[in-house]
């Protein structure tokens, strides 16, 4: 059964179409991949089916069916109590997400009362299980520190913890791994992967990266100036060798992923080498 289905969304600003008839469906414990460019519209579609589109700055057509209810026709207010508890959406930079003028514990708090209603006298002690069930240690010490104070891969596990913690039925990943190191990445998509089959969400996953949508995506829609390319699994994207974008985006990370292994190769053979003098 489908959870979301978008039809036919074109967004418009300028007077200038930025996103051009995009279709798409999502089931639950499914996870679809957006892939491509910076300014292909895939941030921008998230964003218009989410009601984070300005609306003296774009114009929306099309649908976005949620539980049969077309959410791009919904006002302000039904969208803001839709956001958190129903669909969740995990920015690329999780420092935006947090105000620098408040601690962590108390933004976690505010966010529990406001969607969920928990008693103001465990809202604390949930929130530590929030952070302990995302593996932060020190919960406690964590809670009583600005954002400021925290790395970007540790606020990127605490919104994943309070997203999951509203149950929602959705979540929206928007280049989660983009902004944090290598070995954070690894960690962060390990806790994706385990929501995707342990929680039974779906997830919608924003990326550049053709490495990461690999890990995750169970298909993929290859954006490029608004438009989409191509959909479908994995092996079909990969088999279209006559799609000119796509072998491009393919070729790119082929490129960098062959170069990476010659660096270890190399790296390896060094090492064997200092061994024998």
């Amino acid at each position: 059964m489908k959870i979301l289905d978008v039809k036919n969304l074109s967004i418009y600003t300028n007077n200038k179409k930025i996103v051009n008839n995009l279709s798409f469906s999502l089931k639950k414990g499914e996870c679809l991949g957006i892939l491509g460019e910076s300014g292909s519209g895939k941030s921008m579609t998230c964003k218009a089916i989410m009601g984070l589109l300005d609306s003296h700055r774009f114009k929306i057509d099309g649908e976005a069916i949620y539980l049969n209810e077309n959410l791009l026709d919904k006002n302000k207010e039904d969208m803001r109590q839709i956001r958190g508890k129903d669909i969740a959406m995990i920015l690329q930079n999780p420092m935006t997400c947090f105000d620098p003028l408040y601690n962590i514990g108390y933004q976690i708090e505010e966010t529990l009362k406001e969607h969920i209603g928990i008693n103001s006298k465990i809202r604390k002690s949930y929130a530590i299980e929030i952070l302990k069930k995302m593996k932060i240690r020190d919960p406690e010490e964590v809670l009583s520190k600005f954002p400021h104070q925290l790395s970007g891969g540790m606020l990127q596990r605490i919104m994943i913890g309070l997203s999951l913690s509203m149950n929602p039925s959705i979540i929206i990943a928007d280049e989660p791994t983009t902004a944090i190191d290598s070995i954070t990445q690894f960690e962060i998509m390990k806790e994706f992967l385990y929501i995707k089959e342990k929680h039974d969400v779906a997830l919608i996953f924003i990326s550049h990266d053709i490495g990461v949508i690999n890990k995750i995506a169970d298909k993929v829609i290859v954006m490029n100036n608004g438009n989409s390319e191509l959909s479908g699994d994995l092996n079909s994207l990969f088999n279209q060798k006559d799609e000119s974008f796509t072998k491009n985006l393919i070729d790119k990370k082929m490129a960098v992923m062959n170069r990476y292994k010659e660096i270890l190769k190399i790296g390896e053979n060094n090492a064997t080498r200092s061994k024998k003098y």
